[in-house]
């Protein structure tokens, strides 16, 4: 593609070009890493990489765009490492630091090896969408068969037509290998692609981008720039983004383990009030969840059935209820038709010093689609919810003691 031709965005390109590219930070090392169930600690810290280099791309050009950057590099150096055992997601993980570093240049303002602005980020979008993106979907398929690597041979070859433009080949040179690199990937996209609706949209994007690159060798109609973007660029995004989407919900959850811990005063009777609250619901109901009225005070086998509105009930079954001098205890566990499976203890505790303690321990794992699609900030919202029972408990007034007793099934 020729320099001048790459760097004819207008305004409706780069927006969208942002938009592909700031979605790709956020969203697309998660759901790859996710996917393959790798990398769990760095997709927890993924949104302090990536969210300052999403700031970046709605500042100006300038130093302080570009060392807003910065982190988003130093988290695509960390993947390679995470993904270096297996070849084919090593080279996706390798394309990462590729795409960070024409996202800094191009933010920075700086002509990177004499890069105008235009080539280095389109460089950051197509390094993220086929360079990563694409590539870990082909490593998700499981196929052995060969032609799995011509995917990555096309990204690399179109990387090298950047490339050799830059050389006293000349520009005509790299255009030639970067349509040899584009027929190369679509062809592997085509081949390794098995869900009908993502081939049926990987033939017509990749069709525009091989018009589009012959177009830059061949007099033959084809789209400028801006529209490929919004054509080919978004769609591709939108295509991989929801791919891996698909390919992480499907995943086997792993089991998550979670304890807090929160001062919710001092004192007999705050202990006893806290106690009340939460044997009788009332912490559950203050604190957000939806319990009605009739539900009996908690006891060992009690079932009963928490929401949180939208029409999703979370049926529960209380599993044990310890009351002593300076213990109370409710521990239950999800039923069947609950958003997760696992179980939850909370403990209100008096300690020998007087303070009065909310204790609470997690363990759980999404089961339906919407939970598993906000899986990463799931237990976000459960320590937000915990937080908000100490608060209720902190400020619960005096109430009568609740008498346990047993339930009737």
């Amino acid at each position: 593609m020729g320099e001048r031709d790459m760097d004819r965005l207008t305004t409706p390109g780069w927006i969208g070009l942002y938009a592909v590219v700031g979605a790709c930070l956020l969203l697309i090392v998660p759901l790859g890493l996710g996917a393959l169930g790798r990398g769990r600690g760095l997709v927890r810290c993924w949104p302090a990489a990536a969210g300052p280099a999403v700031v970046a791309l709605l500042l100006p050009r300038g130093w302080v765009a570009g060392l807003l950057c910065v982190p988003y590099l130093a988290g695509c150096l960390a993947v390679p490492v995470v993904l270096r055992r297996e070849r084919l997601t090593a080279f996706a993980a390798a394309c990462l630091p590729v795409a960070a570093v024409g996202l800094l240049a191009e933010r920075a303002g700086v002509a990177l090896f004499g890069f105008p602005a235009g080539v280095l980020g389109l460089t950051a979008a197509h390094f993220h969408v086929a360079g990563f993106g694409a590539l870990l979907l082909i490593t998700l398929t499981g196929s052995r068969r060969w032609w799995r690597f011509l995917a990555p041979v096309g990204v690399a070859v179109v990387g090298a037509g950047f490339l050799a433009g830059r050389t006293p080949l000349g520009q005509r040179a790299g255009d030639v290998v970067e349509l040899a690199g584009a027929a190369v990937l679509t062809a592997g996209l085509w081949l390794a692609v098995a869900n009908r609706f993502l081939t049926a949209l990987a033939v017509l994007t990749m069709t525009l981008a091989l018009l589009y690159a012959a177009g830059q060798v061949l007099p033959i109609p084809h789209l400028d720039l801006t529209w490929m973007v919004l054509t080919h660029g978004v769609l591709n995004a939108a295509a991989v983004l929801t791919a891996l989407v698909v390919s992480w919900v499907r995943r086997p959850q792993p089991w998550s383990a979670h304890r807090w811990s929160h001062r919710i005063g001092a004192g007999r009777e705050r202990f006893d009030t806290a106690s009340a609250a939460l044997l009788g619901w009332e912490m559950h109901r203050r604190a957000g969840a939806h319990v009605t009225p009739d539900t009996p005070a908690a006891a060992t086998g009690l079932r009963m059935a928490s929401s949180f509105g939208f029409g999703l009930r979370e049926p529960c079954e209380v599993l044990e209820v310890v009351r002593a001098p300076g213990r109370t205890v409710m521990h239950y566990r999800a039923l069947p038709g609950h958003l997760f499976d696992g179980d939850e203890r909370f403990t209100v505790r008096l300690d020998d010093d007087d303070a009065v303690r909310l204790e609470v321990a997690v363990r759980s794992r999404p089961v339906r689609l919407l939970v598993r699609l906000f899986g990463p900030v799931v237990p976000l919202i459960q320590w937000l919810f915990i937080a908000r029972c100490a608060a209720v408990l902190r400020r619960a007034p005096r109430s009568r003691p609740v008498v346990v007793e047993p339930a009737v099934r």
